[in-house]
């Protein structure tokens, strides 16, 4: 199965301009030529991604294709490898713990225990990626708790791109796939709709916008501070309760 080009310029590093994100033409940096790099023309981006037809374009130095092509100029395999890679018939289905990447393993404690006892990881596959799914929801609802926030916020343009672009970093360092893009999906649903982390954070959400009416913060100046402070009280809750059997559906909180 071919890959997504947003996806493979995500592993790659590739700068993506914020306000693109969910649109078909996806704007970036061009990673080959540089151009747009330069002094000077920070707010530049050249090449182009259609999340549509999974191809690309640089505007200034030419270069386009597909998305394996995409991929091999970015790792700088051969096409032929990279089709092996992403096309080759596997020999044995892969456990969804077996692809999770060595950050992702660290964010939930399992990359040293992979490397000391591989056979011993390999029996607990099942734990791991439970491990992986809980670390995921809970990581999800404290992202979408502050893009709900940002979101929200009357700010200049520049303030508002500042602070989308540093939850954009944040959601990349979680290691979640498609981090950035789900809480966009999420966000144009009606309440109802969303998915349960979409839904818990929006409840957190509603906290810090309380919080800073209590305070009389109507300018809502502190309330990028409160959302983590909440999301923090939240997953200690939450751990109480998966400690005391409460499953996933009686741990829900979104009012």
């Amino acid at each position: 199965m071919l890959p997504k080009i947003l996806d493979v310029a995500e592993e790659n590093g590739v700068t993506i301009k914020p306000n693109t994100y969910g649109k078909k033409q996806v704007l970036c940096k061009c990673p080959f030529c540089e151009e747009d790099s330069k002094p000077g023309k920070a707010k530049k981006f050249y090449l182009s991604l259609n999340t549509d037809e999974q191809i690309f374009r640089c505007w200034y130095c030419g270069e386009s294709g597909g998305v394996l092509q995409f991929e091999a100029k970015l790792t700088g395999l051969s096409y032929e490898q990279v089709k092996e890679k992403r096309l080759g018939k596997l020999r044995k289905p892969f456990h969804p713990a077996e692809r999770l990447n060595p950050k992702q393993l660290d964010a939930i404690g399992w990359r040293d225990k992979k490397r000391k006892d591989r056979k011993a990881f390999i029996k607990s596959r099942e734990e791991v990626f439970r491990d992986w799914q809980e670390y995921e929801y809970t990581e999800l609802v404290g992202l979408f708790a502050e893009f709900t926030v940002i979101a929200f916020l009357d700010k200049p343009k520049e303030r508002h791109e500042e602070l989308l672009s540093y939850l954009i970093d944040r959601t990349k360092a979680k290691q979640i796939h498609m981090g950035f893009p789900r809480l966009l999906e999420e966000y144009v649903k009606d309440e109802p709709f969303r998915s349960d982390w979409a839904r818990e954070g929006t409840a957190l959400a509603r906290m810090a916008w309380k919080a800073c009416y209590q305070t009389h913060d109507f300018e809502l100046e502190k309330i990028v501070l409160y959302v983590p402070f909440f999301h923090y009280q939240w997953k200690r809750e939450r751990a109480k309760l998966r400690k005391k059997g409460f499953n996933q559906k009686q741990m829900v909180i979104t009012q």
